[in-house]
Formats: C-alpha cells, sequence, structure tokens
C-alpha cells in the first residue's frame, strides 16, 4: 500500500480529522469547483476538449469516492436530500466479490450499492457496516437536455451508434488495437446516419486517438471530468441518443445501457493496462485482485462478453436477467424511502 493510500484511509477512519479535512476543502475550493461546474453543464455536448479539462476537488460529499460521476449528488437531487449521505457509495460495477480496500476504512456505518447480489457480499465481507441495493445509478438521473434539445438532437443523428471504447484510468492507460475497433464499428454503423465515440475523459485528451476517430467521420463525446457531477447526466443523454451501444470490454455503463432499452454489443478484444512508471504499476497490481478472486472477475467478464458478443437491434431475456442481476434493476427506490432512510 502506498503511503498515500495509507494516509487517506487513515484520515477516512478518525471522524473528527476527516471532518475537519472536508471542510477545508470545501472552504479553499468549494465556490470555485461549484461555478466551474455548473459553467460546464451549458457546453455542447461534443465540445470534449472542455469537458475533459480537470477539475479541482471541491468535494460535495464527505466520502471521497461519493464525488465521483455525480452518483451521489444526482441520488439526493432526485430524493430532495439536503445533507450528507454519511454513507459509502460504490463508484460502479465490481465483479468477483471484490471489495475497495477503503470501504473497509471509512467510519460511516452505511454502504450504497447496486443490486441486491452485491449487498450480500458486502454483508458478508464487512458484516459490521449496513448495505442497501439502490439499482442502476442512471435511473436517478436526467438527461442534461432539455426535451426540446433532445429531440432537435436525436433528429440532426439520426440512427446512432453509441461507442464505449475501453477507457484508461489515472496513471493507467487502456491499450487495444484501435485500428481493429475503428473497423468493427464501421461495419456494425454500415446501415446507421451517426457514430457517437464516448471517450472517458483522460483519453479525450489522447491526440492521437481523438484523430483517428475524427478522421471517418465519427462525433466524439465525454461525460465530463470524473469530479463533474454532471457527468451522469450526460451519460443519460449520450445513451438516449442512441439506437445501439457498443463497447470493446464491459463496464459499469453495459447495464446502465440495458436498463434504458438500449441493446449493447460487445466487440472481443485484448485489452491491455499498462502503468505509467513502476511505482503507479505497483499500487496498481497492490489494488487488484489475487488468486480464486482474480479468476472470478476474469471468469464474470468472459461470461458478460459472451453474452453480448452477439450484434443485435434488441435486447435477449438473458440479457436483461444477466445484468438485472449484477446492476441491481428491481433495486430501484422511491424518492420517500430514500429520503427516511438517510435522514436515520
Amino acid at each position: 500500500m502506498s503511503a498515500k493510500d495509507q494516509l487517506k484511509r487513515f484520515i477516512a477512519s478518525q471522524p473528527l480529522l476527516e471532518k475537519s479535512m472536508f471542510y477545508a476543502y470545501r472552504w479553499q475550493k468549494g465556490k470555485a469547483v461549484d461555478a466551474e461546474i455548473e459553467r460546464r453543464r451549458k457546453i455542447d455536448l461534443f465540445d470534449i476538449e472542455q469537458l475533459s479539462q480537470d477539475i479541482a476537488f471541491g468535494p460535495e460529499e464527505r466520502v471521497i469516492d461519493n464525488n465521483l460521476y455525480g452518483y451521489a449528488s444526482y441520488l439526493k437531487k432526485y430524493a430532495g436530500i439536503k445533507s450528507d449521505l454519511r454513507a459509502y457509495m460504490e463508484h460502479g460495477l465490481f465483479l468477483g466479490g471484490i471489495v475497495h480496500p477503503d470501504q473497509f476504512h471509512w467510519h460511516f456505518p452505511r454502504i450504497i450499492t447496486l443490486s441486491e447480489q452485491r449487498r450480500e457480499i458486502l454483508a458478508a465481507k464487512i458484516p459490521n457496516k449496513e448495505s442497501l441495493a439502490i439499482g442502476p445509478y442512471i435511473h436517478y438521473a436526467s438527461s442534461i437536455l432539455e426535451a426540446e434539445e433532445q429531440v432537435k438532437l436525436k433528429a440532426r443523428l439520426g440512427k446512432t451508434l453509441l461507442v464505449y471504447p475501453f477507457h484508461s484510468m489515472k496513471n493507467v492507460k487502456a491499450g487495444f488495437n484501435d485500428q481493429e475497433l475503428i473497423s468493427e464499428i464501421k461495419g456494425v454503423a454500415k446501415d446507421f446516419d451517426s457514430v457517437l465515440i464516448c471517450l472517458y475523459y483522460l483519453d479525450a485528451r489522447d491526440p492521437d486517438k481523438v484523430a483517428a476517430y475524427r478522421a471517418e467521420g465519427f462525433h466524439l463525446v465525454t461525460a465530463g471530468h470524473r469530479f463533474d457531477r454532471h457527468f451522469i447526466a450526460r451519460q443519460r443523454s449520450h445513451i438516449e441518443l442512441a439506437d445501439l451501444t457498443m463497447s470493446n470490454g464491459m463496464g459499469t455503463q453495459t447495464g446502465f445501457c440495458v436498463y434504458l432499452n438500449k441493446p449493447h454489443y460487445i466487440f472481443q478484444q485484448q485489452i491491455d493496462q499498462k502503468a505509467s512508471n513502476l511505482k503507479e504499476l505497483k499500487r496498481f497490481e497492490a489494488g487488484g485482485s489475487a488468486g480464486s478472486v482474480k479468476e472470478r472477475v476474469a471468469a464474470e467478464r468472459a461470461y458478460f462478453s459472451q453474452l453480448f458478443s452477439e450484434l443485435r437491434m434488441d435486447i435477449s431475456a438473458e440479457q436483461r436477467a444477466a445484468t438485472a442481476d449484477y446492476w441491481g434493476f428491481e433495486s430501484v427506490r422511491e424518492a420517500a424511502f430514500l429520503r427516511d432512510y438517510f435522514s436515520a
């Protein structure tokens, strides 16, 4: 474990110290960050250069990960919650029974997750904490576009293919054969009017990757920086504009697409994840899974990749059932329930 991670987890375990650090960040950067996020809300969906720029850490929520992708922000907006959630909200789909190490250290006694099966895993691995399944987080977000804007843009785009290339992470670059993916996209899109390529903000900064997609006439979009609270709202807009969605590796977006009734196709490619330096390589490997857990992650990825390997314009019963189990389609909550739960 790196010294940075050790310090972060120590602070997370100390209520008074953690609270002081939170308010220090809010006081220093909160207003400026809030203003910047709202400024970006009005930026054109296709302006990936602006939307992918850095945003400082000016947290809305005390748990650090709750400030990722706008999940907590839109959940609170949906439920009319004005206060801190005082819970750790998992920032996506976790496979293989993996539990993020931070979850063991945060002093808050609750965890928010996607599905009931995931809640059972957390109950077994962190029995001293209460977990709540709330279903696909995208359920709680509205489109960042107004209804009239969405209709006009859809009319302009026509029949649309939305593609999610497997994305990089901080200091870990995703590597795959870009031209092979582009060739597959062109084949899939032959009967479509438009192709949207949704790049993670780190990949939207890669000039070679951007140029390769633009050379094919594809439209590039990004949901924004990870600290942009409208990330999930942009993502919903992208998915709602699509007639078919596609990726070259499963991710949290796979279930979001199916939940919003958009067929999904996974083009199976070899994906390599390369750390930027030796220090980051060790940190990346230390945060990964080992032994049987790693094998289970690989098996679950392989299952979903095979399940969505057929190009089709509908969602099969098996696809819907599997994503419903993992993403918790039956666990979505009413606003009143959420207000009562988080006020207790």
